[in-house]
């Protein structure tokens, strides 16, 4: 089993596009991470991952300490990479690159931001990190994104990524997936309570 964690609640952001802009753990993010910790502490974990982004890392950093574990850093887990136009409010970039914006709007998946992924690239990686870590020791735990979450709910339900907006992952909630036989989604858009019934 394969536990995909979005990050805790974060502060800064609203209203601009975020990729790999920086962002903190609000107040009620570390109180969310606490409260994971306290939740999964008794989960016989054989590998905690996170996504290098320092809100994923901050997410299991509490759990990680009182297991007296470290965290494997898999930068396949990031949030997808938005190039040039990272950090930017959305009415700037719609002002800046109407055209651009408008190609976005009618074909999420492909589409690339100069300098950026397209959210077909963030599957594929993400894809192919996940598999690997259903060859290895499990359960695992993997604190990611909302863009990946998607981009992989997408990739296991063949709903087309040009609608990925349909899923809304929550802040510290997770994804479950099954890995006999191969990847499969197995519970989607848990809180920590109800992932632990799981064990």
């Amino acid at each position: 089993m394969i536990v995909l964690l979005r990050h805790a609640r974060t502060e800064g952001g609203r209203g601009m596009c975020v990729g790999r802009t920086p962002l903190l753990l609000s107040p009620e993010g570390h109180v969310q991470a606490l409260d994971l910790a306290g939740c999964f502490v008794e989960i016989p974990w054989a590998r905690l991952c996170s996504s290098p982004a320092r809100r994923a890392r901050e997410t299991l950093s509490p759990l990680a300490a009182r297991l007296g574990r470290v965290v494997d850093i898999l930068p396949a887990l990031d949030e997808i990479d938005m190039g040039a136009w990272d950090g930017l409010p959305f009415e700037v970039l719609r002002e800046r690159f109407p055209e651009a914006y408008a190609a976005r709007g009618q074909g999420l998946g492909r589409f690339r931001v100069p300098g950026g992924e397209s959210f077909a690239d963030v599957a594929d990686r993400a894809m192919a990190v996940l598999e690997e870590l259903a060859r290895g020791p499990q359960p695992v735990l993997a604190a990611t994104h909302a863009g990946v979450l998607r981009a992989v709910r997408c990739r296991l339900t063949g709903h087309p990524l040009d609608d990925l907006f349909r899923f809304t992952p929550g802040n510290a909630q997770c994804t479950v997936l099954g890995t006999d036989g191969g990847l499969s989604l197995a519970a989607a858009d848990l809180d920590a309570p109800a992932v632990r019934e799981l064990f």
